[in-house]
């Protein structure tokens, strides 16, 4: 019984052409050894020394030092928790190629001479401990990054900026859950919500994920930690005259700008106010697209376990920010699902007064 449910539970993210082997190995004699399958022989060894820095990074979006710096912080764990006789470094590598790259588990397992099922544990492994241990790599702006993520949203035009706030759609398939149906969202395709915040250079703050994908954004957004925080201590969060810039999705508060809804009789100020945010908010958008570009597994997440799509999604963003400390200049793909931004909000008068007092200065 216990072989079947491994075999079951292995189904969920692999090919199950696999299980009959697993099933009826008792019964068949010819079915107790495994089949004879080609396997890229000493790829970690051999062929990836002889990679150039730039194609390494081509490959497994982190440098070499990045990536020994994973190894370090997350080996102690990896060695106590897998008991595996595959190397740290062969896993490790394994698992920024199966993120960087839509290449199926099959490609993956044959190319680092493992196993699918091996592919698709150590994933989530490896996801779990970047998000448990790596986590410091997502932090919110203050002091000298607070004043430059400021400077960058200034010299954007709008100024006194914390920080832009977004949401967008990771495909996935069909979830394990038990309403799988609330994750379809309004294009009719399986998927969770991110929402997103991120400084002047392009860098998560924040990251929330998870929620369905028939979700609002603002729904998803009141239920961030940043969200609930602004709710109960925005000064803990945003200084005073300071706020976050967002869409016409979320609702219009002191700490958070939003455009004005265009009814057709804006001023002339309002449209340039409108126009100076969402010229700064783009910023957010371009996160997204750099995410994707980078991991491009996040086009759509063979995963069926929500908590592990969260884990590797989050992964993923903390991945994107030590990318983003070496400096280096990446593609954006600019074609990001955005989330529903149709509902409208109650107006907060305070917040209403404080863009009034920004707009007057445009």
């Amino acid at each position: 019984m216990a072989e079947i449910a491994l075999a079951f539970f292995v189904a969920d993210e692999v090919d199950a052409i696999e299980i009959p082997h697993v099933l009826y190995g008792e019964w068949h004699d010819e079915h107790r050894l495994r089949r004879s399958v080609p396997k890229v022989q000493q790829f970690v060894e051999e062929v990836v020394p002889q990679y150039s820095p730039s194609d390494f990074k081509s490959h497994f979006r982190l440098s070499r030092g990045h990536v020994e710096d994973v190894m370090t912080t997350i080996g102690p764990f990896y060695w106590n928790r897998q008991h595996s006789k595959v190397p740290l470094q062969n896993s490790v590598l394994a698992c920024l190629w199966t993120l960087s790259n839509q290449e199926s588990y099959r490609g993956v397992a044959d190319r680092f001479n493992i196993t699918k099922s091996t592919v698709c544990l150590y994933l989530h492994e490896f996801c779990s401990l970047v998000t448990t241990y790596l986590s410091h790599h997502i932090s919110w702006p203050t002091g000298q990054a607070l004043h430059n993520s400021e400077l960058g949203f200034r010299a954007a035009g709008f100024p006194n900026t914390v920080c832009a706030v977004d949401g967008c759609h990771i495909p996935i398939v069909k979830p394990h859950c038990e309403n799988p149906v609330a994750y379809i969202n309004r294009k009719q395709f399986y998927s969770v919500v991110l929402t997103g915040f991120c400084d002047s250079k392009r860098r998560f703050c924040h990251v929330n994920v998870g929620h369905p994908g028939s979700w609002h954004d603002a729904r998803a957004f009141r239920l961030s930690a940043v969200g609930r925080l602004l709710d109960e201590d925005p000064q803990s969060l945003v200084p005073e005259g300071m706020h976050i810039i967002g869409d016409s999705a979320y609702p219009l508060l002191p700490q958070l700008m939003r455009p004005y809804r265009d009814n057709g009789h804006l001023t002339a100020r309002q449209r340039r106010f409108n126009q100076k945010l969402n010229v700064a908010r783009v910023v957010i958008e371009h996160t997204f697209g750099l995410l994707k570009t980078k991991f491009r597994r996040l086009k759509c997440l063979y995963m069926k376990n929500i908590a592990n799509i969260s884990i590797a999604v989050t992964a993923c963003c903390i991945l994107h920010n030590m990318c983003l400390e070496e400096g280096e200049a990446i593609e954006v793909d600019e074609q990001v699902e955005a989330a529903d931004n149709r509902a409208p909000h109650p107006q907060n008068q305070d917040a209403v007064l404080h863009r009034n007092q920004i707009c007057d200065l445009f």
